[in-house]
């Protein structure tokens, strides 16, 4: 039975229920949570809808050590988070002195009268609230106590939310962060079918998150204390093999940008069917400059020709999407500049342009060395063609990360 003090997640937005926005926040103060030691027992989403919120946080904050609340704090008609949790708590609202200051600052912003005064509302803060005066945006987030510990309310806006959750999190409980795998080339059923039996005689936890992209395998000391998590993380690592590619939670852009800093090698890429994704991916990583000399979009054979120096007869008997291509691609990459690997990808992303020969989601990796050495891999996605263009940029950076491995 987990021994951690338990939280739950309440995301209010009428938009995230209909669907029309994707609901990001949930997920990012849960993971939040677990690291800062909490069990996250409850997520959900509700519209904006004053009674379905109040009865539910009335519930929530009987029961859980911390209630995390987001959206329905703006100024507008719908934002009824302020007013769900006054009467769900007893404590009632009074308008603050000081955020209506700065909100009457920021009101000439807006043209319509209406608009001025309905600024005003977000001034509102529960009886024995503590502030959290915003750092993006003009709502303020609370911290307000309840029976079983505190309820935080904070903005929508995920840029506003984020650095408003940090401040409330601050010093709640002494914790120990969970141990985060980050995997590739394995499903989650291979990769949990490998871990449990390793980690059997400790005292920890395991969940999975599957993306398209990679699996990631947490485990949580059961009782917050760390004695067995760190032999479990190693025993977990050797049996995932080299599908684990970081046990800090880093990415795998990351992961191979260190690599590539630590082997004193320089990577380019040549990309087709992803379009700069594999370009992308490493240049979100700060100081990748060290190790990152660029990357050529070859959409076009004409392309593949001209800037890779692929030969036409090649692609005109291999095909543009081919183990031959593939190589030749990665090969004029390494003429581009003072690269000493590179990784190319050409494939077929979709929906159209499959045969039976190459269908839809069939995608050439190549690699090259300064050394000669060269090869190719052949991967079917399967998915629409924003599925297919991740995978196969994981996959490219995945083969990076290999080939450096390897020396």
């Amino acid at each position: 039975m987990c021994a951690l003090p338990t939280a739950a997640v309440v995301t209010v937005g009428t938009e995230l229920t209909s669907g029309l926005r994707r609901d990001t926040n949930g997920s990012e103060i849960a993971r939040a949570l677990a690291e800062a030691g909490y069990h996250v027992a409850s997520l959900s989403a509700l519209p904006d809808d004053l009674l379905a919120l109040e009865s539910a946080l009335r519930t929530l904050t009987s029961l859980h050590a911390l209630v995390i609340v987001t959206g329905g704090l703006g100024p507008t008609h719908d934002d009824i988070t302020r007013e769900a949790a006054s009467r769900a708590l007893g404590r009632p609202l009074a308008s603050d002195n000081g955020v209506v200051e700065r909100l009457a600052a920021l009101a000439g912003r807006h043209s319509e009268p209406g608009a001025r005064a309905q600024m005003a509302r977000q001034a509102d803060v529960l009886e024995g609230a503590a502030l959290l005066a915003a750092v993006a945006g003009t709502a303020p987030g609370q911290i307000v106590p309840t029976p079983a510990g505190a309820l935080v309310l904070l903005p929508g806006p995920p840029n506003e939310m984020r650095p408003l959750l940090s401040r409330a999190l601050e010093g709640r409980i002494p914790s120990t962060p969970p141990v985060r795998l980050r995997c590739i080339g394995i499903t989650e059923s291979d990769a949990q079918h490998r871990v449990q039996p390793a980690i059997a005689a400790r005292d920890v936890d395991l969940t999975l998150l599957a993306t398209p992209d990679d699996v990631e395998v947490v485990l949580f000391a059961r009782d917050g204390r760390a004695e067995d998590l760190g032999p479990a993380a190693e025993a977990a690592k050797l049996a995932l093999g080299t599908s684990c590619y970081s046990d800090d939670g880093a990415s795998l852009a990351e992961t191979v940008v260190d690599l590539a800093r630590r082997s004193n090698a320089r990577i380019a890429c040549a990309e087709s069917c992803t379009g700069g994704l594999v370009a992308a991916a490493l240049t979100d990583v700060p100081g990748s400059s060290d190790v990152f000399e660029g990357g050529v979009v070859a959409y076009a054979n004409a392309m593949k020709s001209g800037l890779l120096d692929v030969p036409e007869q090649l692609i005109a008997r291999y095909g543009a999407v081919s183990d031959r291509t593939a190589i030749a691609m990665a090969e004029g990459a390494l003429q581009v500049g003072d690269a000493t690997l590179t990784v190319s990808t050409t494939g077929i992303a979709g929906p159209a342009g499959g045969s039976e020969a190459k269908p839809v989601g069939l995608v050439w990796f190549g690699i090259a060395r300064h050394d000669g050495r060269t090869h190719a891999v052949e991967r079917r996605f399967g998915g629409d063609r924003d599925m297919v263009r991740r995978r196969a940029t994981a996959t490219a950076l995945d083969l990076l990360r290999r080939s450096l491995l390897e020396g």
